[in-house]
């Protein structure tokens, strides 16, 4: 097992670009009571080639890039959803977490049920100092991260690598339930919504069994170092496409949207689809003092 400094780092890093990733997948996933009003043509989406690049926000300040892109495999009438994150630059812990490339793929059926789902990616831990007036960053370490499961009988099993000069992790993932059903939400980055009205109104469970998974052996990684990580409590959120459209600037000029918050007790995300044409401009999410956002560029 690594040390104790390594150990925290390594969650630290997972805290961060899970939380970028998934968000909280980019966005985790979110399964609902029962169908949304608010739909997503899995084949349509697939059109192929189709891309859509984001601009990654953290506050006011961009932290990076994100291309989204679907595939339709007509084969077996299946969706891969594709989500490619590039030069991540997230600060915490008091180090600066470089993350040049990191790619999760979702692999789901026309109904929504999750097969199956993977995450690649490299990081370098990076520690910033001053040289006169200088800033200079001096890497601490880097690490490279695969894990990917499938689900079988309703349940989802996988395995974890991450490792650098030598492998800090490599073992079975702890297998987490899944429901059927849904496993694709508004909240995730896509192109277009269809059926969007004000006033809609549903429930949404939040999901997410490659990080919970992934958070289980990290747990049990810092235990055996004598200090315990918190586990992931989550409450159920409810989606409501607000009353009123806004207006929102985008590029050089300004479109009319519907809102859609996602909120348990406050607003906890939101997503901002255009009247005219369902498309996808922002989403954004935000708790304990953060927000993140993801902002079409195009």
């Amino acid at each position: 097992m690594p040390g104790r400094r390594t150990v925290l780092l390594i969650f630290a890093f997972w805290t961060a670009t899970l939380g970028l990733a998934f968000y909280r997948d980019v966005w985790p996933l979110l399964f609902a009571s029962g169908p949304p009003p608010v739909g997503i043509d899995l084949v349509d989406e697939a059109t192929p080639h189709l891309q859509v690049k984001w601009s990654v926000v953290r506050g006011d300040q961009k932290v990076g890039r994100l291309t989204s892109g679907m595939s339709y495999v007509s084969s077996d009438d299946t969706v891969w959803f594709y989500h490619q994150y590039a030069q991540l630059q997230i600060p915490i812990s008091g180090v600066w977490l470089s993350i040049p490339k990191l790619i999760t793929s979702t692999h789901v059926t026309r109904a929504g049920d999750l097969i199956e789902q993977r995450m690649e990616g490299q990081i370098a831990v990076l520690i910033e100092r001053r040289d006169g007036e200088t800033v200079v960053y001096d890497t601490l370490f880097e690490v490279k991260a695969l894990v990917e499961g499938k689900v079988e009988n309703g349940v989802f099993t996988g395995h974890c690598t991450i490792g650098g000069p030598t492998k800090l992790v490599d073992r079975d993932l702890e297998p987490v339930a899944v429901p059927n059903g849904q496993v694709l939400n508004p909240l995730q980055p896509v192109n277009r919504l269809t059926n969007v009205r004000p006033g809609q109104q549903w429930v949404v469970q939040e999901i997410s069994p490659l990080e919970d998974a992934l958070g289980a052996i990290l747990r049990q990684g810092a235990e055996q170092h004598g200090f315990k990580l918190p586990g992931q409590g989550r409450q159920p959120l409810i989606a409501e496409v607000l009353a009123t459209p806004q207006t929102r600037t985008w590029g050089e000029s300004e479109a009319e949207c519907w809102v859609i918050e996602y909120r348990t007790d406050v607003p906890r995300a939101r997503t901002w689809v255009r009247v005219k044409d369902g498309k996808v401009l922002r989403q954004e999410a935000f708790g304990d003092g953060e927000r993140i956002a993801l902002e079409r560029e195009e």
